[in-house]
């Protein structure tokens, strides 16, 4: 991101050089503070870091070669204390002993997301941001997941019926999108981080910046995020005007 008197003036991509009258980023709103020179960003690295984030997940995505009986479309396992698990994310920064997990299958509901007589199961337990999820922890995690899916169903051997199976976690949030220590979900809402106190979607000393996406207003979400690009294009046409 190029500058020149308070404004972007170009952006570097790929090694080519491209002119912009505007610019709005968005990119994770800290990847994005990142490329630019730290007297030009609204936020710090301290700032960063005493945000409460939401939490980061690991999903599992999996094929199954049989129907599966006695499970719905959604299916939540709170059969271990909240609270433990909570603390696990927010205080302890750590893999949760007694995990609790939800469970969707839609091909209970679409018949089109998976070949007749088999399954499509995704897997998805709250974790908190920037902890180790190496592989094996992963492995270990679903392993125990399943062993309760399993009894909640009244079968065994699920792990033999898997035909496709893919993870996702801290790591990939990281490197497919750049989310800060890996955040699934962006800021949590708390009450010093709601409404006019979220990140600003106008950068205070580059005055044809912009942010968008779930970190900045109106908050984390698909709709939300979707609404504050609306939000900043109002902004850019009514800074032209």
């Amino acid at each position: 991101m190029n500058t020149e008197n308070g404004s972007v003036i170009s952006l570097t991509v790929n090694g080519n050089k491209l002119d912009f009258d505007t610019v709005v980023a968005s990119s994770d709103y800290h990847h994005t503070e990142t490329l630019l020179n730290k007297v030009d960003r609204n936020y710090s690295e301290e700032y960063w870091k005493n945000r409460v984030f939401a939490p980061s997940s690991l999903i599992y995505y999996l094929g199954i070669n049989q129907t599966l009986p006695n499970l719905k479309h959604h299916t939540l396992f709170f059969e271990h204390d909240l609270d433990e698990h909570i603390d696990c994310i927010y205080e302890d920064k750590k893999w949760p002993e007694k995990p609790l997990f939800y469970v969707c299958c839609p091909s209970k509901t679409d018949q089109g997301v998976a070949p007749e007589g088999k399954e499509n199961v995704f897997l998805l337990m709250p974790l908190a941001t920037g902890i180790n999820d190496e592989e094996a922890v992963r492995e270990k995690y679903l392993v125990a997941m399943l062993k309760r899916l399993e009894n909640h169903l009244g079968i065994s051997d699920l792990m033999t019926m898997i035909e496709y199976k893919r993870s996702y976690c801290v790591q990939d949030f990281i490197s497919d999108y750049n989310a800060y220590d890996g955040n699934a979900y962006g800021l949590a809402n708390t009450l010093g981080q709601t409404a006019v106190l979220k990140p600003k979607i106008r950068n205070k000393k580059i005055k044809n910046l912009f942010y968008t996406g779930q970190l900045t207003v109106p908050g984390p979400g698909v709709p939300p995020s979707i609404i504050s690009g609306k939000i900043v294009s109002n902004e850019i046409i009514n800074a032209k005007k």
